[in-house]
């Protein structure tokens, strides 16, 4: 070879080398999982399930079960089955329940049913989830704690369907087959509680019908509570007395201390509740659908003694919101509802002396401080971030490991951002790109490139042909690393950024959001644009049948903010309402929910009310409900006329 080609050879080659370079950066990386589910052990699962990480124990059994056959493959699925039952992933859990196929054995068959009772009961229908039970409870010879969880499908159906009597028989039933104490002490409290509802003559002709059972020896203990005040003399002598007439149904120790003092006392409902609210604020109209929900569900469905109502004016001052709470408390209000805002919600939590049980509508940063008495203090709230966790969920049980996240630069984007990207990792995910753009703005399209990677694409495009100094061919690619994006925005835009995400080949890629990206009003020209969004969002918002659509023709002013801004807040309002009736036995766990206007309602062990959402996509502008397996047909599939006539005008 010719000495002077050396210079040329070696040009080439490191032409060459570069070039394979980029080519190699064009392709993009894909980062290796890190350790999930796919290596959990059943005791894993197990233990996972136990702590309350129902979505990460239920993808370890379903692992188990795809590598399993026959029956394991079964008791694997009902397993899965089940923990996202409690994670309240009805649509994943019934998927699961399909998987569970036969030869069955008995206590399978028998579980199976159980688990069908417990996802009708969580879609408000308690007479099927009766039925489902009751086929379950048929089979011979089933292991003492599935004939409790039966036992307990039962009770709670039994009560949802107005029959608290049968619903005490169904629980004391459970006693026998209940070995833990906790247990044990759970099953008392609610048993205890179903009976303080019922009024003293009812409980006089329980225990006059049959004073030497079981019922009747509740009933008596319940008689005996009601005539005694708490922490008395004679009450002890009353109930040492009652312990040696009924030794066979001796309760906890835990029960009877709790019963001997106030916290046990049974609670009457409430004869007066107070309702605090910022009516004369900058957020008046907020407040203002707030107030007309509660109002409307107080007067089609009173509460327990109809109590009488009383509504304050906070202001537009949060720091006077702990004053009128204790103002509240001073004319004899016995629940208290609100405050409403996060600042005034901030000032009762940290100001406020708690002497009788509240809801506050808001999250608490740091919980009540001054709770001298323990009552409970519960926090209910519509807040986004809450909604994030649930789109990370529901994106983890699609089947995504591999998230992108575009949030607006503002702090309740960053917030959003944090809450998503937490509850992701925990879930095992990795978050492989996150961008954040400007809200309100036109430019959108250097945001998405860059969590796209067709910025990069096309610096590497013109690096490439500077180096070979010739024309190239060339169509951007976007990064294949990337499973779905979660999409931080509200509707104007959303309308903007969706389709630039399908301009620059995202077409294919899901898109998750929240409630924010729909406005609650149908707008089929303007909203396809957003076809293609999964988002989740309250029944009230989506669902136009069952309950809802009850509920839509007989609340009152409830189609005055149909398709308006503040039907979330009327729907938030009348939840309000219906749940301050029923939050001490909700806070008991076992498994309660309350099918609200707002979503599936339960209460956390740290008394914050988790909110289950229901899912739709975007298709041809119109929510269509995503979860065909409940009972639900969309709000809009009946309104096609009003649909087409409703767009901007």
């Amino acid at each position: 070879m010719n000495r002077s080609s050396s210079p040329r050879v070696a040009r080439l080659f490191g032409t060459l080398l570069t070039i394979s370079l980029i080519s190699l950066g064009l392709a993009g990386c894909v980062p290796t999982l890190r350790p999930s589910t796919r290596t959990m052990t059943a005791t894993g699962a197990a233990r996972a399930v136990r702590h309350g990480h129902y979505i990460k124990g239920s993808q370890a059994y379903q692992h188990l079960a795809r590598h399993s056959t026959g029956t394991t493959r079964a008791r694997y699925a009902l397993r899965a089955a089940e923990a996202l039952v409690r994670a309240g992933a009805l649509r994943a859990a019934d998927q699961e329940l399909h998987r569970a196929k036969p030869p069955l054995t008995q206590r399978l068959a028998a579980h199976k049913y159980a688990l069908m009772g417990e996802i009708d009961a969580a879609m408000g229908h308690p007479a099927r989830a009766y039925e489902e039970a009751r086929k379950a409870q048929r089979y011979p010879n089933l292991p003492p704690q599935l004939q409790a969880e039966i036992g307990r499908i039962e009770a709670q159906a039994s009560l949802s369907l107005g029959h608290p009597v049968r619903a005490a028989r169904h629980m004391i039933a459970r006693e026998r087959l209940l070995v833990s104490r906790r247990r044990l002490t759970n099953n008392e409290t609610a048993l205890w509680h179903d009976l303080a509802a019922l009024p003293r003559a009812r409980l006089q002709r329980l225990y006059d019908e049959a004073p030497t059972s079981a019922v009747g020896a509740w009933a008596r203990l319940a008689l005996i509570a009601r005539r005694y005040p708490p922490r008395s003399r004679r009450l002890r002598a009353a109930i040492a007395k009652w312990q040696h007439r009924y030794p066979k149904f001796m309760p906890t120790s835990t029960f009877l201390t709790m019963i001997l003092g106030a916290k046990g006392h049974p609670r009457p409902a409430p004869r007066a509740v107070a309702l605090l609210l910022p009516l004369s604020s900058p957020f008046a109209k907020a407040a203002k659908a707030v107030e007309r929900g509660f109002v409307a569900m107080a007067k089609t469905h009173p509460l327990a003694g109809n109590p009488a109502i009383y509504i304050y004016d906070i202001g537009s001052n949060p720091a006077a919101a702990a004053h009128y709470y204790q103002q509240a408390v001073k004319r004899g209000a016995q629940f208290i509802v609100g405050p409403l805002g996060a600042g005034a919600v901030a000032d009762v939590a940290d100001h406020a002396r708690f002497t009788v049980p509240t809801l506050l509508l808001g999250l608490a940063k740091n919980g009540p401080r001054h709770n001298p008495r323990h009552v409970p203090v519960y926090q209910f709230s519509l807040a986004r971030t809450l909604e994030a966790r649930q789109a990370a969920d529901r994106a983890y049980l699609d089947g995504h490991t591999r998230a992108a996240i575009l949030y607006p630069n503002s702090p309740f984007g960053h917030r959003m951002r944090r809450a998503f990207a937490r509850r992701w990792r925990h879930l095992g995910g990795l978050v492989v790109a996150q961008t954040s753009y400007t809200p309100g703005s036109t430019g959108y399209v250097r945001p998405v490139e860059d969590l796209l990677n067709i910025t990069q694409s096309r610096a590497r495009y013109r690096r490439l042909q500077r180096i070979l100094g010739m024309p190239l061919a060339f169509t951007a690619r976007r990064r294949q690393d990337v499973g779905f994006v979660f999409l931080v925005a509200d509707a104007p835009d959303a309308r903007l950024i969706k389709p630039l995400l399908d301009y620059d080949h995202a077409d294919t890629l899901p898109v998750y959001s929240t409630s924010s990206v729909f406005t609650g009003r149908p707008d089929p020209v303007y909203d396809r644009d957003l076809d293609g969004i999964i988002f989740g969002d309250m029944p009230w918002m989506l669902v136009g049948n069952g309950r809802m659509g009850r509920l839509r023709r007989t609340l009152p002013d409830a189609r005055r903010y149909d398709f308006t801004p503040f039907a979330r807040l009327y729907a938030f309002g009348a939840d309000a309402e219906g749940l301050v009736g029923r939050l001490d036995r909700l806070s008991l766990g076992g498994g309660g929910r309350y099918n609200g206007l707002t979503g599936g309602l339960s209460v956390r062990r740290d008394d914050v009310i988790r909110r289950t959402l229901v899912w739709a996509q975007f298709r041809k502008g119109i929510p269509r409900l995503l979860d065909t397996f409940l009972p639900y047909r969309g709000l809009f599939s009946k309104h096609k006329r009003t649909i087409r006539t409703i767009g901007r005008s």
